[in-house]
């Protein structure tokens, strides 16, 4: 197909937004990641259940879901009256509500093995809070983290995030202004490898405060752990006398709704929650054994923040998880997220196309040029980011909004409808790139 051939996608207000914005906003965004999407950092006006609406006057079928919140899709009635009615009763107080120990009343209900939670309001926050957490009860000082793995975007946890394959496996920064004192505590593994971790136990024993993963890697390709990692690595914990922490910001209450401590049995002592627990709202959580918290409530530590507990945020997230407890949203969403990963196996193999999908029910990612599902972050080094950009591109002009890293989020708004859409544009982008 010619380049003239191909449906144009015109950016033009978008652009001269942007371009308005960097004079008075630095980069013309709120987040650096948004920078360098092409064709342009999009502005949009509204969204609608699965549909984004763009100051160009497209219509766009959504699986980036506010790069993940977005659990119920956009202006879900559910959450849009729990606010309201929040609205009309105070913004906040700091101090207590009744919304404080009803929401973490209700985590204890769903999250298998919580007995204790706090919140905070970004996934980085509520990371740093089971940090201090750990080292707290511990004692000690040394965390242990993956390749690839991310856990927030301050300067003691962001190392080893977007590696190049001739770097070591050691801490290195992932931008400037990260001094290296500020990560000197933080060690770097292997990921899906225990020998690795026994390892480190050994070489710093009685030091190690705790090991933070992303149990499904959802930042870095989405590579799944191999079968007893997980509960490989909190037994070794145990043993050494080190706390679990799971990053379930991504995954918590998107994979199911008890997220990793359900769908695959695993108890760690500490796991955090964030984008999806509020259905787009900001607030965070961090969840696990009571054991976990007691150096937080005999005093050897503090948790602190003027908008923790923000009852705007705790009556959202409340009519998020009741909505998503309803019988068959989790089947639905899985099903809608299996079938769109069906249609791009079906349509790249007619067209010849080496590819391979990889993640669990509502998010997962594409890697062009590999077959074989990545293990690790290091794996997914191997496959063609061009081809993937090209491809998201062609989706673009088809009505579909996709991230720039590869991964799709689905959401309980999804329905055969947008299969429809996704199969129409799927086929079209392979057309493309084999034109």
């Amino acid at each position: 197909m010619s380049a003239a051939a191909k449906q144009i996608f015109s950016v033009a207000n978008s652009s001269q937004l942007h371009a308005r914005s960097c004079r008075a906003l630095a980069l013309g965004v709120s987040s650096g990641l948004r920078r360098h999407i092409a064709p342009a950092p999009l502005f949009f006006e509204r969204g609608e259940g699965p549909y984004l609406f763009d100051v160009d006057g497209h219509k766009l079928l959504d699986y980036t879901l506010g790069w993940g919140p977005l659990i119920l899709g956009n202006n879900h009635p559910a959450i849009n009256a729990a606010v309201t009615a929040q609205l009309s009763r105070g913004y906040t107080f700091g101090a207590q509500h009744r919304g404080e120990y009803e929401l973490a009343e209700l985590l204890i209900d769903v999250l298998p093995g919580v007995e204790r939670v706090i919140f905070s309001n970004t996934g980085t926050e509520a990371v740093q809070a089971a940090l201090r957490l750990a080292r707290a009860y511990t004692g000690r000082t040394k965390v242990v983290k993956f390749e690839g793995h991310y856990h927030g975007w301050l300067n003691n946890i962001l190392v080893s995030y977007r590696l190049k394959p001739a770097d070591p496996c050691q801490p290195m920064p992932a931008c400037g202004g990260q001094p290296e004192a500020e990560y000197a505590e933080t060690l770097v593994l292997p990921w899906n490898d225990l020998a690795a971790v026994e390892n480190a136990f050994r070489q710093f024993q009685g030091q190690i405060a705790c090991i933070i993963t992303e149990p499904i890697l959802a930042n870095g390709g989405c590579c799944l752990p191999e079968p007893g990692y997980l509960q490989g690595l909190v037994e070794l914990c145990r043993q050494h006398g080190a706390v679990s922490i799971f990053d379930e910001v991504i995954t918590g209450f998107r994979i199911a709704l008890g997220g990793v401590r359900e769908c695959e049995g695993v108890r760690p002592d500490l796991s955090v929650y964030a984008k999806a627990l509020a259905g787009g709202l900001a607030l965070s959580a961090v969840a696990g054994r009571a054991e976990a918290f007691q150096a937080l409530e005999d005093g050897r530590t503090i948790h602190a923040g003027t908008y923790n507990g923000n009852p705007i945020s705790l009556a959202a997230a409340r009519a998020t998880i009741e909505t998503l407890r309803a019988p068959g949203v989790f089947d639905g969403m899985h099903a809608h997220g299996q079938a769109i990963r069906d249609i791009i196996h079906c349509h790249s193999a007619a067209r010849g196309v080496k590819l391979i999908t990889v993640g669990l029910g509502t998010v997962f990612s594409i890697h062009f040029g590999i077959d074989q599902a990545p293990r690790t972050y290091r794996d997914t080094l191997a496959a063609d980011d061009s081809q993937y950009r090209r491809f998201r591109l062609a989706m673009l002009r088809g009505g579909v909004h996709l991230l720039p890293d590869g991964r799709w989020y689905v959401g309980a708004t999804h329905g055969d409808q947008e299969l429809a859409i996704v199969d129409a544009a799927v086929e079209q982008a392979f057309q493309e790139s084999a034109g």
